[in-house]
């Protein structure tokens, strides 16, 4: 069965914005309808027992951890990015988790020109070491995954750009961003296409054009889309998820709504959304 999991960093933020204990948080989200969390592996380093423990004990398991890695980032950083990946593999075992979305780095000011001879080394090396955070992490079991990051400072950021990193990364998983595809102004629809033989989880994000008292983010045509609810946005997420689960998908949905000011509101609204979608395509 299909499960559904929150971005434990919204528990965080909506423990500050309700004024309540970040353990009574977590026992909300559970009773919202969400199995699991999506951890951050900078969180984890910082306080990763006492998170860990309020997940647990509200009967929450940590899905996917989520680390940001610079690999590539010099001709001769491959030791730098070894180390990395065993620091980040081992904080995944700790958090008894199977799964890790890796953010492989950012493109620097002279790397930015796609398909230049500095565009092509620097994902050249990238993808080298991702090849090596794949092979360690089948070793014990742990999948990889890579998203549709909202920044063009990536070479990853819409659907041909993560395309190429499956298919030049043997073991290589999509997590697949349904309102990232929006800040590269695609259609997540059409892009699912691409990528549906490579989904490994999907992140529920819908996005809004209405302004609303949430964080903006701007797309590369300079439009603004506010955080909001699944499905409170413009995102086909019912059609994204239907679509999936024909597949024969049997992995996590994950909710993620960052820069909204009322995350607890959002997560249950979210858990609702997608419950009926998953209720729905049972029947």
């Amino acid at each position: 069965m299909n499960e559904i999991s929150i971005f434990f960093a919204h528990l965080e933020e909506a423990a500050v914005q309700e004024g309540l204990p970040l353990a009574e948080i977590c026992r909300r989200a559970k009773a919202f309808g969400f199995d699991a969390v999506e951890m951050d592996a900078a969180r984890l380093a910082e306080d990763g027992e006492a998170l860990l423990q309020s997940a647990r004990d509200a009967g929450l398991r940590v899905n996917c951890v989520n680390t940001f890695f610079n690999f590539g980032a010099k001709e001769d950083s491959a030791a730098d990015d070894d180390a990395a990946i065993d620091t980040a593999l081992a904080a995944v075992r700790n958090a008894g988790s199977e799964k890790i979305l890796a953010i492989p780095g950012f493109l620097t000011d002279a790397e930015m020109q796609r398909g230049s001879a500095a565009f092509v080394r620097r994902r050249e090396r990238m993808a080298e070491s991702m090849r090596k955070l794949c092979g360690k992490a089948a070793e014990t079991g742990v999948t990889v995954l890579m998203e549709d990051f909202d920044l063009d400072r990536t070479p990853f950021y819409n659907a041909e750009e993560l395309l190429w990193f499956m298919e030049h990364v043997e073991g290589l998983r999509c997590a697949f961003d349904t309102g990232n595809f929006l800040y590269a102004e695609e259609d997540a629809s059409e892009a699912l296409e691409k990528l549906l033989p490579y989904i490994g989880l999907v992140h529920c994000k819908d996005r809004g054009l209405l302004p609303n008292d949430g964080d903006p983010k701007e797309t590369v045509s300079g439009r603004k889309l506010y955080p909001v609810a699944v499905g409170g946005g413009e995102i086909d997420i019912g059609g994204i998820v239907r679509r999936v689960l024909d597949s024969g998908f049997t992995g996590t949905f994950a909710a993620e709504h960052y820069g909204s000011k009322h995350q607890l509101r959002d997560m249950e609204r979210s858990a609702q959304t997608l419950r009926r979608i998953l209720g729905s395509s049972r029947t």
